[in-house]
């Protein structure tokens, strides 16, 4: 029979190293010293995601109006609304990018839901008739968010993976499809409510899925 173990005695005493596994350890660290790579600051990422987000829906909205496919008192009339739109991307695109913006990241979720409510209030009748089907609009939506959606994981990677940060990225990237649907729909709420925020929503939880899965380059905070 075999003596009791002494819990104490295995506590203190000093585990046995394994030369061969930290040599590996030792090689892999300086073979990331050695690659070199430029610290990113993420003030010039959230920079970056608010241009591929909200400097996105802006480009659109001009070259609509170039192309003579919104009309000058149309942007007059949603300006509101395309303000706190732009309003809203910035400060989710700055708080998903931010070490220390838990304030930020909350005031950015409290913006997109004000946002949803006053885009489906402000169709309250329908502006004119449409001739296309309604799913055109949640594709458009869903497009023009690839480009800010792969702005926005490249950005992320930077740091450790947290929910809240991924999905108010996911809100920012959400908000350049309703800037576009704010001037290419005139449809009702209920159209914006099923189909713009649907596809808000769908991009959001994209982005945290894919950003759950990659590895990040730094497990910085």
């Amino acid at each position: 029979m075999k003596p009791p173990m002494d819990l104490d005695r295995l506590l203190t005493q000093e585990p046995a190293r394994d030369s061969a596994a930290m040599a590996r350890v030792l090689a892999a660290a300086r073979g990331e010293l050695a690659l070199r790579r430029p610290a990113r600051r993420w003030r010039t990422q959230a920079v970056w995601l608010m241009a591929a987000s909200a400097g996105l829906g802006l480009l659109a909205a001009v070259v609509m109006f170039a192309v003579g496919a919104v009309s000058g008192p149309l942007l007059l009339a949603r300006a509101p609304l395309l303000t706190l739109l732009v309003g809203t991307s910035a400060v989710c695109a700055w708080g998903a990018l931010s070490p220390k913006g838990r304030w930020a990241r909350r005031l950015g979720m409290g913006l997109a839901v004000a946002s949803a409510a006053a885009l489906v209030l402000a169709r309250a009748t329908p502006h004119g008739p449409s001739t296309l089907p309604e799913w055109v609009c949640t594709v458009s939506h869903l497009a023009i968010g690839v480009v800010p959606l792969v702005v926005a994981l490249v950005a992320l990677r930077g740091a450790v993976f947290q929910p809240l940060r991924a999905g108010v990225a996911g809100l920012a990237v959400g908000s350049t499809g309703a800037l576009l649907g704010e001037l290419a729909c005139e449809q009702d709420g209920r159209h914006v409510l099923t189909h713009h925020l649907l596809a808000w929503v769908v991009i959001t939880a994209v982005l945290v899925v894919i950003s759950k899965s990659l590895k990040p380059r730094s497990y910085a905070p």
